[in-house]
């Protein structure tokens, strides 16, 4: 019996049509991540932005995760397609990592898939806002 490692996903209203256009595009391109990422926003629980809790996995909000029970990353921070360009500070929503970490919360842990490497146990270790973000 295998055991489902699904968290809850909480997702800002004022960036649900956003991810919902970026999933539309993502299948028109056939990207393999577009279904994944389209489950994911549609378990979605959406909520204000001004209630979106502090320790919740965002765009634009760096994240700091652990696979299996590898040391914890440095924080990244999670960043639509078009704004990523430095894999060392970003995290790419369309990437396998960034569609299972957005929604998450601090302590969550769920199974994701990546390419070449199979199934492994992603545990979010700490979410803060970006530095030079004023909100």
């Amino acid at each position: 019996m295998m055991q489902s490692l699904q968290p809850d996903v909480l997702i800002a209203k004022s960036q649900h049509k956003s991810l919902k256009r970026l999933v539309a595009d993502a299948f028109r391109r056939r990207d393999r991540v577009a279904p994944f990422l389209s489950a994911e926003v549609r378990r979605a629980a959406l909520c204000d932005d001004a209630a979106l809790p502090d320790d919740v996995v965002a765009l634009h909000r760096e994240v700091s995760f652990q696979l299996d029970r590898s040391p914890p990353t440095p924080y990244r921070i999670l960043v639509f397609p078009a704004d990523f360009n430095d894999p060392e500070t970003q995290i790419n929503i369309l990437s396998p990592l960034g569609a299972a970490l957005l929604g998450l919360r601090r302590g969550d842990r769920m199974r994701v898939f990546l390419p070449e490497e199979g199934f492994h146990t992603l545990r979010v270790i700490g979410v803060r806002r970006k530095a030079n973000a004023r909100r």
